[in-house]
């Protein structure tokens, strides 16, 4: 498990625990430990696991560090997931605001009972914002500018969130001797600053293995969808995995499929297409001929183009 997780829950604790307007000194203690934890080098999950001394960090004491440890063992945290059962996710998204941080999302859940995005947008509209001590016209008008924005990105996530999570689930499933190949593919990729869900495929001649896995790992919280083939999870972080097991001689083109935007796989097609070729997710067709599929390499040079990576 990334560093960047167990920081992510720290952060997203203090978050919530400044929502509920806890106590000052324990939130900072929160915030302190995910920047220390963000800013160590040495994986603090591969310390927990050698029973190494986590309250040597800065900051860290044997209460952050019993709950580091739990994270790292469990990809949960319960005193986080007793506080999210408090808060409405409605709330959360606030947060997603620009200039919006957790005191002013304090104000409008404790104040004036707002539990969503739409909820506030009527309070704006309606000049109750404006109203409360502490805001302004400039304030009100400043999160009726960007409400629509943060409701747009509510169902999305950070690029360096959804990159933690899924190099984790990655590296955990090239661990099994089955895998022969395991990557990530989609938006995260691509590196988009937002990823509404994760894509991970597998070469594995068997997909029983790495969907076992899957389901098992600590950062899962639940089993969405199996088929032959295909797995669909949500992560504890509430963003969604599909793992794909395709056979070698098409992992190249579902590599590209499933990382090429909607615009850019309509497009390869179209070209495919005038040339008399049929390109999917199996693979680069010439009627009933497998023309490449392998590589990505191979199957944009199929089409008369290279390929540079995303």
């Amino acid at each position: 498990m990334k560093n960047d997780v167990i920081a992510g829950q720290f952060e997203l604790l203090a978050d919530l625990l400044e929502i509920q307007s806890a106590n000052p000194f324990r939130i900072r203690a929160y915030r302190n430990a995910a920047r220390t934890i963000s800013s160590t080098s040495d994986s603090l999950a591969d310390l927990a696991a050698t029973g190494g001394d986590l309250t040597q960090l800065p900051g860290i004491g044997k209460d952050l560090a019993r709950q580091i440890i739990e994270i790292a063992q469990t990809g949960k945290l319960k005193s986080l997931e007793e506080l999210q059962q408090q808060i409405p996710s409605g709330v959360v998204d606030m947060l997603r605001i620009q200039g919006v941080g957790p005191k002013k999302v304090s104000v409008f859940f404790n104040e004036l009972h707002l539990t969503s995005l739409a909820e506030l947008k009527a309070a704006c509209e309606a000049g109750r914002i404006s109203q409360l001590k502490g805001f302004g016209k400039k304030t009100e008008e400043s999160i009726l500018q960007n409400i629509d924005q943060a409701a747009a990105s509510a169902s999305r996530f950070s690029i360096a969130d959804a990159r933690a999570a899924v190099e984790t689930i990655v590296a955990d499933l090239r661990q099994l001797p089955a895998v022969v190949r395991c990557e990530a593919a989609g938006s995260c990729r691509r590196r988009r600053e937002t990823c509404g869900d994760l894509d991970v495929l597998a070469i594995c001649s068997d997909p029983a293995p790495p969907m076992d896995r899957l389901a098992a790992h600590p950062l899962v919280a639940s089993v969405l969808q199996r088929g032959e083939t295909k797995q669909r999870v949500r992560l504890v972080s509430g963003i969604e995995l599909d793992l794909r097991v395709v056979p070698e001689e098409s992992f190249g083109a579902a590599m590209q499929y499933f990382t090429g935007s909607k615009e850019h796989n309509v497009v390869l097609r179209q070209r495919a297409k005038d040339l008399g070729l049929k390109i999917n997710e199996y693979g680069v067709f010439r009627g009933d001929e497998t023309v490449a599929g392998r590589t990505e390499e191979d199957v944009y040079a199929a089409v008369g183009l290279p390929w540079i990576p995303p």
